[in-house]
């Protein structure tokens, strides 16, 4: 498979969006502390306000949870992780709408190299590669945190949510729903605040 070689020209690498959330100020501040570190390693990244789970719902985008695991009915009854999986969704939306690849990541990233080169696929990770306990779909590897998404992922993701059910956002980064592969070259890390914002918002 060929590597898709970015432009060094910032206007040219593909656009990425951070997910934060407005009203709580250490979301603020770890979304500040990412994009500093963006900017000085070149990477095209803007602020992308993300849904509070207590304010929106899945009911309010006519989505429904998954119920084919006890786990993620669980999960996603938590306003964090359906406000986590909602952010993400309406940017699956955008990338599969305007038919433009996006790169995802969420506001505890840190960015330690430029972006350089990707493989195509569907998600391409640049963080989260843990192997966790297969689901239904197949398997998943822990973290949403950093990815970059084509129209073709961001389509398959969508009719699975749309004929089966909505699950934890790096749940839906399933071997069984995308065609994924990692980049393994440390350019993106992460660095949690004490509260987590799936499992205590």
């Amino acid at each position: 498979m060929e590597n898709q070689k970015l432009g060094r020209d910032k206007n040219k690498m593909t656009q990425g969006y951070l997910i934060y959330l407005p009203e709580y100020d250490n979301s603020v501040a770890m979304a500040n502390r990412a994009l500093q570190s963006a900017d000085k390693h070149g990477w095209r990244i803007k602020l992308y306000p993300g849904v509070n789970g207590h304010v929106d719902t899945l009911s309010n985008h006519n989505l429904r949870i998954y119920s084919g695991s006890k786990k993620a009915i669980r999960l996603m009854k938590r306003p964090g992780t359906a406000g986590c999986f909602l952010s993400q969704y309406m940017l699956w939306q955008q990338c599969f709408v305007s038919q433009t690849p996006m790169c995802i990541f969420e506001h505890d990233v840190i960015f330690k190299k430029p972006m350089g080169q990707t493989e195509m696929c569907d998600v391409y990770k640049f963080e989260g590669f843990k192997k966790a306990k297969p689901i239904p779909p197949g398997n998943w590897y822990e973290g949403a945190r950093a990815y970059l998404l084509q129209p073709s992922g961001a389509k398959k993701i969508l009719d699975w949510v749309h004929h089966n059910g909505a699950m934890p956002a790096d749940w839906m980064l399933c071997d069984g729903i995308v065609d994924m592969k990692f980049d393994l070259n440390n350019k993106v890390g992460f660095k949690s605040d004490k509260m987590s914002f799936t499992k205590d918002l």
